[in-house]
């Protein structure tokens, strides 16, 4: 279901106004033949209870990603669709999204109301076309319950959700020109473990009603593992809320003790998430990958923020330098839901000629998070001002990586953040720093630190 849109610039409103159009025609549509093919709703007593339980399906719903949730209304309309025929489970399933309470913007509440409608069809039709029973009052026995109701009715559970996913990969290239491939394969990998779970009640609530006999008593026993179900996803929201706060804490005490920083992790951490979309990272590596951008520079908490250049070596605390990193996995590794991140943390200076630090890990042995981060610290330092040097453009910026490919970064990730900055937009900070002070993060001071290493041996391990 499609939630509000986030602040990235929209397309323009003819455009998305045209796909929902589409839509809504595709809906009407749908819900003809839904009528020709399976006539009018068969149980008008079910129909009313489970559009009332279709209605309700707002309680229990919770939001698996940043622009889509899914609801126990998946279950309730595949259910309807073969309780009550293709037409009742599409017109039970729309009237629950055009009747929802809360507010949401106009455009998403009708697309939401078309899509479900075809999304009602489809199962339905589906569920008939593979030879599921109509009336399922005959239907008896294991074998017959399987062969005639199981095996349709999975057939249309996977039907739907990935109709679902191809109608929401649309209205999302529509309104904001996300990839539209892949969008798809990463709402089907992250949320069609759940959709195959909501087949499997949906199919135990149809046969609870119709061939146990239960009927509408069947809602109740349907309806408590939801409910159990609800409270284990918001136990996990609010665990990750708590690691949220724990890392804006962190963010912030770094901030407090260099003024360069405030705001940097941030943007870092959003180059990172872009940088990890194009290379086609899980939802974990993500996570992991987006805590260790955040708290990339948290060793710099008890240390100058920015040591003082001399005129040999460019600065003159090499130690306090290529100890930083090694200093933040340190003071981060009793936190056990940033184990993962510990690698991004430790090597986000590691050079991919093994020239870098603490370590001098080269090439692929670099963590694939450190070599994410690094190309996201550079490039934000190159497009925010620094001391005695003005902000590139990202053009100016990409080109400086591109020449840093194969020697300080990975090719790779460079390219990732090419692809990624054609359909994000990217604005440089302003960063005031001052006195004698120098910006580690510069690409210039990764040579200095390369050939201080080099003259002097100087290596962490």
């Amino acid at each position: 279901m499609l939630d509000q849109p986030d602040e990235l610039p929209p397309r323009p409103a003819w455009f998305v106004g045209a796909y929902i159009a589409a839509t809504g025609a595709l809906a009407v549509l749908a819900l003809v033949v839904a009528w020709l093919v399976g006539g009018p709703p068969r149980d008008l007593v079910a129909a009313g209870v489970l559009a009332v339980m279709a209605m309700g399906s707002w309680v229990l719903r919770v939001h698996v990603l940043t622009r889509v949730s899914l609801a126990a209304g998946s279950i309730i309309a595949l259910a309807s669709s073969v309780l009550v025929g293709p037409f009742g489970g599409a017109v039970i399933n729309a009237l629950a999204v055009a009747l929802e309470r809360g507010p949401r913007p106009l455009r998403a509440r009708v697309f939401n109301t078309a899509m479900n409608a075809i999304l009602g069809a489809v199962a339905g039709l589906t569920y008939l076309w593979a030879g599921g029973a109509a009336d399922l009052t005959h239907v008896t026995g294991v074998a017959e319950i399987m062969a005639r109701v199981g095996g349709p009715f999975m057939l249309a559970n996977l039907v739907q959700t990935v109709t679902n996913v191809l109608l929401l990969g649309g209205i999302v290239w529509a309104d904001r020109g996300d990839n539209y491939r892949q969008f798809v394969g990463s709402m089907l990998t992250s949320t069609g473990l759940a959709q195959v779970g909501f087949g499997v009640i949906g199919f135990l609530f149809v046969i609870l009603w119709v061939p146990a006999g239960v009927g509408p008593f069947s809602a109740v026993l349907i309806l408590m593992p939801l409910f159990v179900a609800r409270w284990a996803f918001v136990q996990y929201s609010e665990e990750r809320a708590a690691h949220d706060r724990t890392l804006a804490a962190f963010v912030a005490a770094v901030g407090a003790r260099d003024p360069y920083a405030v705001g940097h992790s941030e943007r870092v951490a959003v180059l990172a998430e872009w940088i990890s979309e194009q290379l086609g990272l899980t939802s974990a590596q993500s996570t992991a990958l987006r805590y260790a951008a955040m708290l990339h520079d948290i060793g710099w908490i008890g240390a100058p923020a920015h040591p003082a250049a001399d005129g040999r070596h460019g600065f003159a605390d090499v130690d306090t330098l290529m100890g930083h990193p090694d200093r933040g996995a340190d003071l981060l590794r009793e936190i056990s839901f940033l184990h993962d991140s510990l690698p991004g943390i430790r090597h986000h200076h590691e050079r991919f000629d093994g020239e870098g630090y603490p370590v001098g890990l080269a090439g692929v042995a670099i963590p694939q998070s450190a070599r994410i981060i690094a190309v996201a610290d550079a490039f934000d330092t190159l497009t925010s001002t620094g001391p005695g040097r003005p902000c590139l453009s990202c053009p100016q910026a990409l080109d400086e990586l591109w020449a840093r490919a194969g020697s300080q970064v990975d090719p790779t990730i460079v390219s990732a953040l090419e692809r990624a900055l054609e359909r994000h937009p990217w604005t440089g900070a302003s960063v005031e720093m001052t006195g004698t002070a120098f910006d580690h993060d510069d690409p210039a001071t990764s040579d200095l630190v390369s050939g201080t290493v080099a003259r002097t041996g100087t290596r962490r391990s």
